[in-house]
């Protein structure tokens, strides 16, 4: 009966406003963020450098995957809370989003992320209902003025809870909306085949309930959007703040990467073939990595010695080497043996570049010889009689590798202690980040 007030130009025009709103909106592409955005993004937000990230994300993939999470969470809620209308809205909340909400809500995040996901998952699930069945028309910008003036400008429902606000907001008297759900309604029997002489007036009320519901979840999707605007900043941090441990844990790498330790070092994987690290602690002792503790430049040392000989042993009993001669077990006091020693020192000391003062004073005084032809600045110092030693900067690093013929052996040194010296001196160096994190003032 109520359509009677309506005079069948004002039904006709209405009806064409509403097929002109039923213009679908353009989907919106959502894609999970490149290795090079989570960088990007991860850097600015930690405050370090973009390169620096980079270097610890390639030695942990497993803290990038992580990263992964955090960085696309705060863009799509970005996303989310900019889009312009709730059809973007829903495009933009995918299954691999859906997915993403539930896994944020296991963390500690801002209360309103988790409101804001869920009340724009609840309107994706309600368009779920009725999306393959009817046009969906063009957002209602009245009802939903009336709706949120219903809601009352805020979160919680002090005013009038969705449910109550739409009711309000679609109050037959506006008109407005009755005629979108009755266009709606004929759209959907018609689209699931059924006789509208038969329908029951429980699925009659059924089918007009899902056009409801879709409507008010849309609105709300819309009012929630609006209110949380203004929080965007906090909602983002909190996010941020869920990945606290990674951030901890990146910027404790980070600072590794800058500092020296003793994985720069040399390990017994670094040995190379055919030689063996002896193992005779009084004879030959070895020092491990180690930071010396009356330098007052972070200054850090390593001792080891190692051989090419064959056929020894190390007897458990004495802690000394011995080799079988005949049936007699033979201890040799003099065997052959290299001592290998590395010492490190920070690069940038008292606001000076120390690794290029030591290479212009090697390469003036000496005549230095660049290690290789990598590119990296690394060169052969000195070749005395008993001993190569060769320096080499890199990163925020300065080191000395040198190599000795060992105690009362004081033949000259041969190419293969020079090799020795150039292969440490290329593992260590290799170990060494090329990046510089602070230069001197």
């Amino acid at each position: 009966m109520r359509k009677n007030i309506f005079f069948p130009i004002l039904l006709f025009l209405s009806i064409l406003i509403l097929l002109l709103f039923s213009l679908p909106a353009g989907a919106v592409e959502v894609t999970k963020p490149t290795t090079a955005e989570i960088i990007d993004e991860v850097a600015r937000f930690t405050g370090l450098s973009s390169d620096l990230t980079q270097l610890v994300f390639k030695s942990e993939p497993e803290l990038l995957a992580k990263f992964g999470k955090t960085v696309f969470a705060v863009q799509v809620l970005n996303q989310l809370l900019e889009a312009k209308d709730t059809e973007a809205m829903k495009s933009i909340f995918n299954f691999a989003v859906s997915n993403l909400a539930d896994y944020l809500m296991k963390q500690v995040v801002h209360p309103a992320v988790g409101t804001f996901f869920s009340v724009v998952k609840a309107y994706k699930a309600s368009l779920e209902v009725v999306r393959d069945y009817i046009i969906i028309p063009k957002f209602d910008n009245d009802t939903y003025i009336r709706y949120k003036k219903a809601r009352g400008g805020v979160l919680d429902y002090r005013y009038a809870n969705p449910t109550e606000a739409f009711e309000q907001a679609t109050f037959a008297p506006f008109g407005g909306y009755y005629l979108l759900k009755e266009k709606r309604y004929k759209e959907l029997i018609k689209a699931k085949g059924y006789n509208p002489e038969l329908i029951g007036d429980k699925l009659k009320a059924s089918l007009r309930r899902d056009i409801d519901n879709f409507w008010m979840k849309r609105m709300e999707a819309k009012y929630i959007q609006e209110r949380l605007k203004d929080s965007q900043e906090a909602m983002v941090k909190s996010i941020w703040k869920s990945a606290q441990n990674e951030i901890d844990l990146l910027k404790k790498l980070a600072l590794e990467l800058g500092t020296i330790h003793a994985g720069l070092f040399i390990t017994s994987k670094d040995i190379p073939e055919g030689w063996w690290v002896v193992k005779d602690e009084k004879h030959y002792p070895y020092y491990p990595p180690s930071k010396v503790k009356q330098s007052e430049f972070g200054y850090w040392d390593q001792a080891f010695t190692i051989s090419d000989a064959k056929g020894y042993k190390l007897d458990a009993d004495s802690g000394m080497y011995f080799r079988m001669v005949g049936q007699e077990k033979i201890h040799d006091f003099k065997l052959k043996a290299v001592r290998v020693r590395v010492n490190m020192l920070p690069r940038f000391q008292n606001g000076k570049d120390l690794g290029k003062m030591l290479f212009q004073n090697a390469f003036e005084h000496n005549g230095a010889q660049p290690l290789d032809n990598s590119g990296a600045v690394s060169i052969e110092v000195n070749k005395p009689i008993h001993f190569v030693k060769i320096f080499f900067y890199r990163g925020m690093y300065c080191c000395y590798v040198s190599v000795h013929t060992y105690k009362d052996d004081r033949s000259p040194i041969t190419q293969k202690h020079v090799e020795l010296a150039y292969h440490f001196s290329r593992i260590i160096r290799g170990k060494m980040p090329a990046i510089v994190i602070e230069k001197p003032k």
